[in-house]
């Protein structure tokens, strides 16, 4: 398993203020290498899966099966993580109802990010209340909770695979999306322009200082979609919506990370790479706990894509390769099925 253990020097004031920025556990910078031959890297993407229901329960329980069979080293999840306004403290019931026994029976780190739907204020899913956002944050670092499962040390973070690893295979960046895809906070440590920079500022020196052959960004709101709510820049239809998070990834993580993995949309897709991002193709696993149509189907290129199915992703990332298989599973039924299989090498 992974963990994210080096901080910045913020940590102090956590608990408290609930104010850390950013986190990174990668190894000292060496120089760019091709990937070592024997080592592996596994894990699921899964997203909008906190809503403590049947089918939360159901794509769990198909986890343990995938996981069982092929091996699992960790899991990201891509954003709303406790539905339908997110938490009230760290000792709110829904950590246990919404995470903690969904996920009893899989013994790995999850590697969160936040969604809308974790930061309401008014109504479920407005994203206007960040510093509700936070107290996810500081689950972390909860002494007396059920496992150390939940991984979130702060609104954005980075970790290597594997573990501790000075030539890691893959270095993993946590956006934190919502700031800057929904309306602006009213609490001017979120608002839009300041925080957008204070992440990009920090994402441009870890992208920068990597030595992972492999880079993967994952939030929750993707840059492309053909869900309901659609591209940044045109989220759910309306021009502009979303277009300060659009602009980040066009200018510092597009064409500079493999993949960009989301949730948001309650679907599967697996998309081809736009000119607009370069090399960077995308992944949308928001189907952990709720279902939906496919609003835009031809909305942008895909490889495959699926909805109105519960499922999520497994990712196998070995030397040059990525080998990703989409699992849907049966919101009836239960059952699992391994829907789509592929392999794409490294450019």
């Amino acid at each position: 398993m992974i963990s994210t253990t080096h901080y910045t020097g913020l940590l102090a004031g956590l608990l408290s203020s609930a104010t850390v920025l950013a986190m990174s556990d990668k190894p000292e910078p060496l120089p760019d290498v091709d990937p070592v031959e024997g080592k592996i890297v596994r894990f699921i993407a899964i997203g909008d899966m906190g809503t403590g229901k049947d089918g939360q329960y159901k794509v769990a329980a198909a986890m343990e099966q995938v996981c069982a069979q092929r091996g699992c080293d960790f899991a990201i999840g891509l954003g709303d993580n406790i539905y339908e306004s997110g938490a009230d403290s760290t000792d709110d019931i829904q950590f246990e109802m919404k995470f903690e026994q969904p996920y009893q029976n899989l013994d790995f780190p999850f590697y969160m990010t936040l969604g809308n739907h974790d930061n309401s204020w008014l109504v479920g899913g407005d994203g206007l209340d960040n510093d509700k956002g936070d107290v996810q944050v500081e689950y972390h670092y909860k002494r007396d909770r059920l496992s150390n499962k939940w991984q979130m040390p702060a609104r954005y973070y980075n970790f290597t695979a594997p573990k501790g690893d000075v030539e890691p295979l893959v270095e993993f960046f946590s956006l934190d999306s919502n700031p800057l895809a929904a309306v602006s906070d009213g609490d001017p440590e979120y608002w839009q322009l300041p925080y957008r920079d204070r992440q990009q500022r920090w994402l441009e020196v870890e992208l920068q200082d990597s030595n992972a052959p492999w880079k993967i960004a994952f939030a929750h709101h993707a840059f492309i979609s053909n869900g309901k709510h659609g591209n940044a820049g045109l989220y759910d239809g309306f021009p502009g919506a979303g277009v300060v998070y659009y602009k980040m990834l066009k200018n510092h993580v597009c064409d500079r990370v493999d993949v960009m993995i989301a949730g948001h949309d309650h679907d599967l897709q697996w998309l081809k790479p736009v000119d607009k991002c370069g090399k960077t193709f995308h992944i949308i696993s928001g189907a952990g706990g709720k279902t939906r149509e496919l609003k835009k189907p031809n909305n942008n290129p895909a490889y495959w894509q699926a909805d109105n199915t519960l499922g999520f992703f497994y990712i196998e990332i070995e030397g040059d390769e990525f080998r990703g298989t989409a699992y849907t599973v049966d919101p009836s039924s239960g059952e699992v099925n391994a829907a789509f299989n592929q392999t794409l090498t490294r450019q």
